[in-house]
């Protein structure tokens, strides 16, 4: 190779790793000028919204039975598009849990491929609720899969006031067990 042609791909070389450096760093002006503001404002609506569920659970013979409640950000709430949902399609979800693992209604996860785009009720769904209390301990997580036999319940979709939902989950498992979840979001903050 001629000397010529070593020089110029060194040039080239350093071009390049100049042009990254200074793209790099452009991207890194931007973000920091943007501020928390723009970080909020490119979070979806369905994200980070402050939530309430209470959850009645009965006829387990004791393994779920009792009332529990929880206040708390869910991390999700709300439609979520297909673009941004891992399965491809678009689907109604909740995904609320508390910061620490101390509070009554540990988890409530909640997936429907049905409430979507104006659909307010569906009897098929799934829900997920993790339970703690010094009556019952910590069991683990009643689940209840509509689309299985024998298992049953509709889920009811409202719209109170302005950017705000309630969901209302009424259901039974293949084994007689019931779950009755009202779960508020409120719009994001």
């Amino acid at each position: 190779m001629s000397r010529l042609r070593i020089v110029h791909m060194a040039i080239v070389r350093r071009v390049r790793a100049t042009r990254s450096i200074m793209y790099l760093l452009a991207g890194l002006v931007m973000i920091s000028t943007a501020g928390p503001a723009a970080a909020q404002e490119s979070k979806p609506h369905y994200n980070e919204r402050p939530a309430v569920a209470n959850v009645v659970m009965s006829n387990s013979r004791g393994v779920y039975d009792g009332t529990y409640s929880l206040s708390e950000v869910a991390r999700v709430c709300g439609e979520v598009p297909a673009e941004m949902n891992f399965s491809g399609v678009p689907a109604f979800g909740v995904t609320l849990y508390p910061d620490s693992g101390e509070a009554e209604l540990s988890d409530v996860t909640f997936d429907s491929k049905e409430l979507v785009g104006g659909t307010t009720t569906s009897g098929i769904f799934f829900l997920s609720v993790k339970v703690q209390s010094p009556a019952i301990g910590s069991p683990p997580a009643y689940v209840l899969d509509t689309s299985k036999p024998n298992r049953f319940g509709t889920a009811e979709l409202s719209y109170p006031e302005p950017g705000t939902l309630e969901l209302r989950v009424k259901g039974v498992d293949d084994l007689g067990r019931a779950v009755d979840l009202v779960l508020t979001c409120k719009p994001r903050i």
